[in-house]
């Protein structure tokens, strides 16, 4: 039996690994690449054979879980914004603008 990584197979999966993850710090710089989700890519996949990548995708994932932490406790849900447009009364009427004019 074979380990893991040997083989062709590992250095397809390192060497993609290796390429997403340069072109995900290239995005960050570059307006024509996605920088960030490039770089996750490349994380998940060097997680497989380097450590130091499995470290660096689960500070990520800490960073990301607390970020939505703090998202959902400030956003205001639904019932309370129905509820404050109620005890504000009704919206008055805006008076009707110009028409525009009909395309030719």
């Amino acid at each position: 039996m074979e380990p893991r990584d040997a083989g062709r197979g590992g250095f397809l999966r390192k060497a993609s690994g290796w390429g997403m993850l340069t072109l995900g710090i290239a995005g960050c710089v570059l307006p024509v690449l996605p920088g960030i989700p490039l770089v996750l890519a490349g994380l998940i996949v060097l997680a497989h054979d380097y450590r130091w990548a499995r470290s660096l995708l689960g500070k990520a994932k800490r960073r990301l879980v607390a970020l939505r932490r703090r998202t959902r406790s400030r956003a205001p849900n639904r019932i309370t914004v129905l509820a404050n447009a109620r005890s504000r009364g009704p919206v008055p009427a805006s008076e009707p603008g110009p028409s525009p004019d009909p395309l030719p």
